[in-house]
């Protein structure tokens, strides 16, 4: 049986973060993969010199101490490690919280993150300075024999890897979302492609848009979505302030798409924003149906 090699997913990062992946007790350790910008490696004791893709943290926070591991290095070709490995660092320190603050203490260096929700710390610039969006995207594809790459959708890496994004995670931590709309197309793709099929959530008062992109496949006089293992975009806004969230997504092409491709999932499915959550917040191969005539067909 011939293995498959899977490029790492595509992780596009308008600004750094680290996701939080474990919380017990008081300890909360926070994982993520960032860029090696100049406020980092100060930090980490990196040169400016040294050629970094990317790092990868690993930090565990706990009273008033922290733990922290990172592995970084020049990027291996379709696999998620690093040329030899790459380097390690690990230290601990202690930290200072004020507010949504955290202050990193190593020696006479510092690192300032911002708590963006329970979820998300934001590494603050060289003027500690915060943030109001953090945009990303993550997808999964594989090289093809005669170049290029194709889209993945059922490569358990991938899921693994973004697990935090995945749509059973989002629903189990956020709740019922405020509004769930679908895009997708009335037919196959005459120009070649298998089409795609969209599944947005709206959480206002989180400060959250998400949306996960899956194939869509014709089932009779119906199109069929199904969510497991999506690509993944989200939106991130400070919580507590729905008029911003929607006056910040003005600023993106979300708000024309929205208002333009997507429709009420009430109004295109027979499944309730209820039903959606109650069948999706489990991890499950279960799929979303809307009618065909419903949605434009490509065009030739």
């Amino acid at each position: 049986m011939t293995k498959e090699k899977f490029m790492k997913p595509i992780i596009t990062c308008l600004l750094m973060m680290l996701i939080v992946s474990v919380a017990s007790g008081k300890e909360k350790m926070f994982t993520a993969s960032t860029p090696a910008n100049t406020v980092v490696r100060s930090f980490l004791g990196i040169a400016l010199n040294d050629s970094v893709d990317f790092i990868r943290w690993k930090l565990v926070l706990q009273d008033h101490s922290y733990h922290l591991q990172c592995n970084y290095g020049i990027g291996k070709p379709n696999t998620n490690g690093f040329f030899d490995g790459g380097k390690k660092i690990e230290f601990n320190g202690p930290f200072i919280k004020r507010g949504i603050y955290y202050q990193l203490q190593y020696g006479k260096r510092s690192l300032t993150t911002v708590q963006l929700n329970e979820n998300l710390l934001h590494i603050a610039d060289e003027d500690n300075n915060s943030i109001n969006h953090i945009a990303f995207s993550a997808e999964a594809h594989k090289p093809l024999a005669q170049g290029g790459y194709e889209d993945v959708f059922n490569s358990k890496f991938f899921g693994e890897k973004v697990g935090a994004y995945t749509l059973p995670h989002v629903l189990t931590e956020q709740g019922v979302p405020s509004s769930v709309i679908i895009e997708t197309a009335g037919g196959p793709l005459t120009r070649g492609g298998k089409g795609g099929f969209n599944i947005l959530l709206l959480y206002p008062d989180q400060g959250i848009l998400v949306n996960y992109r899956t194939q869509m496949h014709l089932n009779g006089v119906n199109v069929r979505g199904c969510p497991a293992n999506a690509y993944v975009q989200m939106e991130l806004y400070p919580p507590g302030q729905p008029d911003s969230f929607f006056e910040g997504l003005k600023q993106t092409d979300w708000t024309v798409k929205m208002n333009v491709d997507y429709k009420p999932l009430e109004e295109v499915t027979s499944m309730s924003v209820q039903e959606f959550y109650d069948t999706f917040r489990e991890p499950t191969d279960k799929c979303i149906e809307t009618p065909a005539k419903l949605w434009p067909t490509p065009e030739p």
